[in-house]
């Protein structure tokens, strides 16, 4: 799309000022109208495919669901020395995910749980204030100084989950799209 150059809009005058307010609300409406006619399109887009999309959702939930069971059942023939296969189309494995600071009780707020780590000798050290919260960096950082008791004491876990995924490989990907087009 080429730009337009705009042209330089000098006000000199209360009769220029008059002009410049009434193109500056012209240009307003006028965008306002534009963008609602836009998202008209774009929610009519959306609803045109959404059945479309649904359906080929549900088609990988199931799909992939086979494949994981799969997967878990044979994981040691599967993946002997990596976490990863590589297939034709794509790549499926196992993912540990970076450890993260979670609570031991939903009930709790992050909010407890830095009161409860200010009033441990040891626990002033992770919170952060001025308003005070857990500085979950700096637990991270020494997750393996801290012991069990402290993070029971603290109401605190580090949790790690491994994920399941299927990759694409971009390469085919790049294909399929440039073919579709």
């Amino acid at each position: 799309m080429k730009k337009n150059k705009i042209p330089v809009c000098l006000v000199l005058s209360r009769e220029s000022l008059d002009a410049a307010v009434a193109d500056v609300a012209t240009l307003k409406l006028r965008y306002a109208a534009a963008k609602a006619e836009m998202e008209l399109a774009v929610a009519a887009a959306q609803e045109q495919h959404q059945a479309a999309l649904l359906d080929l959702s549900r088609q990988i939930e199931a799909r992939e669901a086979a494949v994981f069971i799969y997967c878990q059942q044979h994981r040691a023939e599967l993946f002997p020395e990596k976490k990863s296969v590589d297939f034709l189309l794509a790549t499926v494995g196992f993912r540990t995910e970076p450890p993260s600071v979670e609570k031991n009780s939903k009930k709790d707020t992050w909010t407890a749980v830095a009161r409860r780590l200010e009033a441990l000798e040891w626990g002033a050290a992770y919170v952060t204030t001025p308003e005070p919260e857990p500085d979950k960096k700096a637990l991270l950082r020494d997750r393996q100084a801290l012991t069990a008791g402290q993070l029971g004491q603290a109401g605190i876990r580090f949790e790690q989950d491994e994920v399941f995924y299927i990759t694409p490989r971009s390469e085919v990907s790049g294909t399929t799209t440039l073919r579709a087009a």
